[in-house]
């Protein structure tokens, strides 16, 4: 028994030099499902020269994945790291496969991975989260505690400028600790929101860029044109260099999960998606989804909602029409910082201003479905889940249904919250948690 204590605190001493922050798993540049998975383990290191290796154990051996590389980050007021990332390769669909990293000849992390299910499968969702907060580390446990193979995180992933210090101090530190070891077993997948994009004085903004691996099949944005992430030359230098091919056009991409087609948009004020490249993308991808069973589009900013904060925040409104002509199920945001849920709509805008004003239009609402008796929608039902952790909006409204627009169907603004998609082929169950597990919410979607 001693012995394998004094291993157990060898292993964790040496982890703990070893990493700025620790393994994490992403998606990667795998927007499609294959026979065999992969996924792409990123950490921190400081800038020092040291000999990495990542193994996975596979058919009782462990296997060398390929050599991890690096992007050095050097922007104020963290000092210079090393972003390492390898890929994990061959790994069986759903099956959690061990993994491990190898410092200078010595195991420094293990864990176990959960790669990309092939069909039924659990999925998490929430926004407006890291900001260092007690609401943040209850849902963190909570979605912990729900057992998810995925998360995603609906935008404004780090409070409050993207910086990769407010990475360090909030984020990493919830979401892959010891006691919450989410991000180091499952696979974490985001879209920026507002406070993601850079900001004038803060070098380190825009961390997303560097921090996060994703599917690099959104519009093809380079640096300073239309619709792409702002950026100041001689600020951001830094992290465009550390973000490699995924500054821009990480901002916008698609995978499929399952049974499920994701589209996943920058919805940030900058971002145009009736420019013709813009649409023209949104659109092939919507159409060359056609085929799988579940559509569901995610962004920051949503279309429809009845919270007094952001209402006028509508400039997504206008790409409805393409949702509805290509059957997507489920439209999914934050930004706003609680839980709505509308009934099944379709909108035909016929008036758009410009940012920050109301998009006029008319509205066809599916009075009929209920998600319990009736659950076949007639178009898209929009969801806001921005409760998982920041300072929630207008909690009095949750019980003055009076102040809802008449689509809104559920608001619940006074408990932290996430959401928990449970996938079939022919069924789609949404639920709503708060921090105890409890069910605020639920519905069925049929096909």
């Amino acid at each position: 028994m001693r012995s394998l204590l004094a291993a157990f605190l060898t292993l964790l001493l040496q982890a703990q030099d070893a990493f700025l922050v620790k393994p994490y798993l992403q998606l990667g540049d795998a927007p499609h499902a294959a026979p065999r998975e992969r996924l792409d383990l990123l950490w921190h290191a400081e800038d020092h020269e040291a000999t990495w290796v990542v193994e996975v154990r596979l058919q009782k051996a462990w296997v060398p994945q390929g050599a991890p590389a690096f992007l050095r980050l050097d922007a104020p007021p963290l000092p210079p790291h090393r972003i390492y990332r390898a890929t994990l390769r061959n790994l069986p669909p759903g099956l959690r496969v061990p993994y491990r990293v190898v410092r200078n000849g010595a195991v420094v992390f293990e864990a176990e991975a959960q790669p990309r299910k092939a069909g039924a499968h659990r999925m998490v969702v929430f926004g407006d989260a890291a900001d260092g907060s007690v609401g943040q580390a209850a849902i963190a446990k909570a979605v912990l505690d729900a057992h998810p193979d995925a998360v995603f995180i609906a935008g404004d992933l780090v409070y409050g400028r993207g910086r990769a210090a407010e990475y360090r101090d909030h984020f990493f530190p919830i979401y892959n600790s010891e006691a919450v070891p989410l991000m180091r077993t499952t696979p974490f997948l985001g879209v920026p929101g507002n406070h993601d994009v850079p900001f004038a004085k803060f070098p380190d903004a825009a961390a997303y860029f560097a921090y996060w691996s994703q599917p690099l099949n959104g519009p093809a944005l380079k640096t300073g044109e239309p619709d792409a992430a702002p950026v100041l030359a001689g600020l951001h230098d830094a992290m465009v260099a550390a973000s490699g091919p995924a500054f821009p056009r990480m901002a916008s991409f698609s995978f499929d999960y399952g049974l499920v087609h994701w589209t996943v948009l920058d919805s940030n004020a900058y971002v145009d998606w009736e420019h013709p490249v813009m649409k023209a993308w949104l659109e092939a991808d919507l159409r060359a989804a056609q085929r799988a069973p579940w559509r569901i589009v995610a962004l920051h900013h949503p279309l429809f909602q009845s919270s007094r904060a952001h209402f006028d925040d509508q400039w997504m409104r206008p790409i409805s029409p393409l949702l509805e002509k290509y059957r997507v199920d489920l439209v999914l945001a934050g930004h706003v910082h609680n839980y709505q849920r509308t009934a099944p709509l379709r909108f035909k805008p016929t008036q758009a201003g410009p940012r920050g004003k109301p998009v006029a239009g008319e509205f066809t609402v599916d009075e009929a479905f209920d998600g319990k008796q009736v659950t076949r929608a007639k178009g898209p039902i929009h969801i806001v889940s921005g409760a998982g952790g920041a300072e929630l909006y207008d909690p009095w409204q949750t019980d003055a249904k009076a102040s809802w627009q008449p689509s809104t169907r559920t608001f619940i603004s006074d408990k932290h919250s996430f959401t928990v998609l449970e996938v079939e082929a022919k069924r789609l169950r949404l639920r709503q948690l708060d921090v105890d597990g409890r069910e605020l919410d639920a519905i069925t979607l049929t096909k």
